[in-house]
C-alpha cells in the first residue's frame, strides 16, 4: 500500500512546471499551496490506515521515509521564483513528514505551542537548525494529536516549518467538519 508515489510527486512537480507564476498574483501561487496540502491529506490518511489495521506503523513509518526521499531529489524550474518557492514549500512539507513519523512513534511534547516555538527559535539563533526543526516538528505532533494550533508569528527557516504545522492544523479542522464534528 503506497499513500504518496513517485508519480504523484512527479505530477506535483509538471503541474508547477507548467504553472505561470506572477510575482504580483498571489493567486498563481496556489499551485505550492495544492501540493503542501496534498502532502498533508496523504499524510493523514497514513495515520487512519494505522489507526483502522490497515497498515502498521512500523510499515508506516517506513513509508513515511520512502516518502521523504522523494523530497530530497534536486529539482530546477528554470525559474528563479518557482526555485524558491519550491524550497520553501519542501521545508514545510519536511515538517509534516516528521512530525508524522514523531506521531507514529508515539514522540511529542507536553510543552505548549508557544514554548516549543520559543525553544525553536533560540535553537535556530544558536544555529542548531536539526534542533529548531525537531522542536518545530512536536508541535506538528500536538496537531496530529487534536490540539489546535493558536496563532503565531515567526520568520526564517521557522516560518516555512510553522507553515507546515498551519497546513496539518487546516486539513484536521476541514476533517472534523467533513466528518459533522462540528
Amino acid at each position: 500500500m503506497e499513500f504518496y508515489t513517485e508519480e504523484r510527486f512527479k505530477n506535483w512537480i509538471d503541474k508547477i512546471a507548467k504553472s505561470e507564476i506572477k510575482e504580483d498574483d498571489p493567486r498563481t501561487f496556489e499551485v505550492f499551496d495544492q501540493f503542501v496540502e496534498d502532502f498533508a491529506i496523504a499524510c493523514l490518511n497514513l495515520i487512519r490506515s494505522v489507526r483502522e489495521r490497515e497498515i502498521t506503523k512500523k510499515d508506516a513509518i517506513r513509508e513515511i521515509e520512502n516518502i521523504n526521499r522523494l523530497f530530497l531529489i534536486s529539482v530546477d524550474f528554470g525559474d528563479g521564483v518557482k526555485n524558491e518557492f519550491f524550497e520553501f514549500i519542501r521545508e514545510s512539507i519536511r515538517v509534516i513528514a516528521y512530525s508524522t513519523k514523531l506521531f507514529l512513534e508515539g514522540k511529542g511534547s507536553k510543552k505548549s505551542f508557544d514554548d516549543l516555538l520559543k525553544d525553536a527559535i533560540r535553537k535556530e539563533k544558536k544555529g542548531d537548525y536539526r534542533g529548531a526543526f525537531e522542536t518545530m516538528a512536536k508541535m506538528g505532533v500536538k496537531v496530529l494529536r487534536g490540539e489546535e494550533l493558536p496563532e503565531l508569528q515567526a520568520d526564517g527557516f521557522i516560518a516555512n516549518w510553522l507553515d507546515g504545522i498551519e497546513v496539518i492544523d487546516m486539513i484536521m479542522k476541514l476533517n472534523k467538519i467533513d466528518s459533522g464534528s462540528e
